[in-house]
């Protein structure tokens, strides 16, 4: 579905899921056997969680009550367990939580105009899948930013 490969993992331990992971999850399809990383299953939460908001807008302020501990919970994860890189904040200004959040967001959007469109030709579904495209580039851009950055330290060291 999209351009880029796998991202690089670093030393062997995956920090975070790459851009295909989380497709998948939003998508809820299956992970391969013991492969799941621990973001997925938040991932795909927070998919199913924009899916009932677009279903049910009465529900708005509790779901997004339930996304705001999910993107809390991301971000504690990750800052427990990913070494933290100065040199890649510029990339992003917000969470990664957020930015998994603004993902699930736009795949679901993207989704639901596929489903719903008369002509899968129309541009709003060309446009939001192009716009969760770029979403997945940042992200890739992202993890890779973090493993160059991390390769660099353990050279210098």
């Amino acid at each position: 579905m999209f351009v880029r490969d796998r991202a690089p993992i670093i030393e062997g331990a995956k920090t975070l899921p790459d851009q295909r992971e989380l497709i998948a999850a939003f998508g809820g399809h299956p992970p391969e056997p013991g492969s799941e990383h621990p973001l997925i299953p938040l991932a795909r939460v927070l998919a199913d969680l924009h899916r009932k908001r677009h279903d049910d807008p009465l529900a708005t302020a509790g779901i997004d009550c339930r996304r705001a501990e999910l993107v809390s919970a991301i971000d504690t994860w990750v800052i427990t367990r990913v070494p933290q890189r100065r040199s890649t904040a510029h990339i992003r200004a917000e969470s990664i939580g957020a930015t998994l959040d603004r993902m699930a967001a736009a795949y679901t959007h993207a989704s639901h105009l596929l489903h719903t469109a008369e002509k899968v030709s129309d541009d709003r579904v060309h446009a939001a899948w192009y716009r969760l495209a770029l979403l997945a580039d940042q992200w890739s851009d992202l993890i890779i930013g973090a493993a160059q950055d991390n390769s660099r330290t353990r050279r210098s060291a």
